[in-house]
């Protein structure tokens, strides 16, 4: 197909066969896009009649005015992702001598000499961990469609120079992200393996859900899930092969121990209808959100797992157009665990303090 100078959406229509649906198996139209003086090259990932998210072969996603576009082409192959080799070559030339490249299952990590290999090593076993975790609960898990791609800073600097090179705004104190719209892990090495290890888990895991159909990069997802699953994650116990028995063996001890204290002391009473509706205690208070989002979601996946599940399938299938107002989240929520809130909340209190005697 000829290159087009019309607005996308009236060209899209034009071609069918970029609007029909896709069936299963069948791989989407690989497209050149000109907006403004930029050249992309990659798939419709998702649109209305005013936006697209579209999706680069790197896996990398952005969202797009569609008057912005001022021309487009279809290509005669079809879209795939990059391959590992391609991902590694890439990376290599994006980040120079001075870094390494490994690969490891899913994973392509980009991190100092002699390093990059143990992590590779690490964030394919989180993977494997995490998969295995939650099919076993009974929750549908697919295989990421891109391999994904971790970035281990020797030090703050550079990587404080990657953020601004990636124009990604990060609070202060940040060590480490995962960022949807990029698809990658960025971090940097610490005095102490133990904290590189605990960020590595953490951004890891956000990285795994959005990859594996448990989140979806682009509809809007309550924090508390998002973060709530990660610091359940982030617990040796809930991961390991073997299994335990108690949730006293499965639990993340530090989300606890500050979840304890601040139900104990700043907690407003009848306050889970507020914090699953909207985000507002994770900037007025992270520590205490944190703690709550790991309580709730702890909780939900040892007593009412396959309710958890259809949430979370639920969340991830939004109109990723839609806003997700405080009445839509709590309408979702109340649909995959009653509307009997404040009974729902004493179950779920309970349980946290029940923990503490075994």
């Amino acid at each position: 197909m000829n290159s087009r100078r019309l607005p996308l959406v009236v060209a899209l229509i034009l071609c069918g066969c970029v609007l029909a649906p896709i069936e299963a198996g069948e791989l989407a139209p690989l497209l050149d896009l000109t907006v403004g003086d930029h050249q992309l090259t990659g798939r419709v990932f998702a649109h209305n009649d005013q936006t697209c998210w579209f999706q680069r072969r790197d896996g990398r996603l952005k969202q797009l005015e569609l008057a912005h576009v001022s021309q487009f082409k279809e290509r005669k192959e079809r879209f795939r992702p990059q391959s590992t080799i391609e991902f590694k070559q890439e990376l290599q030339t994006e980040f120079g001598k001075n870094f390494e490249v490994r690969t490891a299952g899913h994973y392509v990590v980009v991190a100092r000499p002699g390093s990059a290999e143990a992590y590779a090593g690490l964030f394919d076993r989180i993977y494997r961990e995490f998969v295995r975790l939650f099919r076993a609960r009974g929750l549908t898990i697919v295989d990421s469609e891109f391999p994904l791609v971790a970035v281990v800073f020797p030090d703050q600097l550079s990587f404080l120079k990657y953020c601004a090179a990636e124009r990604t705004p990060i609070q202060p104190g940040t060590v480490g992200f995962y960022l949807p719209s990029s698809n990658r892990v960025a971090l940097f090495e610490r005095a102490g393996a133990a904290d590189v290890d605990h960020t590595v888990i953490h951004e890891a895991i956000h990285q795994v859900a959005f990859n594996t159909g448990i989140h979806s990069r682009i509809a809007g997802q309550p924090k508390w899930v998002v973060e709530g699953l990660a610091t359940m994650c982030e617990a040796d116990g809930i991961r390991s092969r073997l299994g335990t028995t108690s949730p006293a063996d499965r639990m993340n001890r530090e989300r606890f121990l500050w979840f304890r204290d601040y139900a104990n002391t700043r907690r407003a009473g009848d306050s889970l209808t507020q914090f699953v509706s909207e985000d507002q205690l994770f900037t007025s208070s992270p520590l205490d959100a944190y703690s709550e989002a790991w309580a709730l979601s702890f909780f939900l996946l040892e007593t009412r797992p396959a309710d958890y599940s259809q949430y979370l399938s639920r969340l991830s299938e939004r109109d990723p157009f839609a806003p997700y107002e405080a009445a839509s989240r709590l309408a979702d929520f109340t649909k995959a665990f009653g509307p009997n809130l404040a009974e729902l909340e004493m179950m779920y209190l309970r349980f946290i303090k029940r923990i503490a005697q075994h």
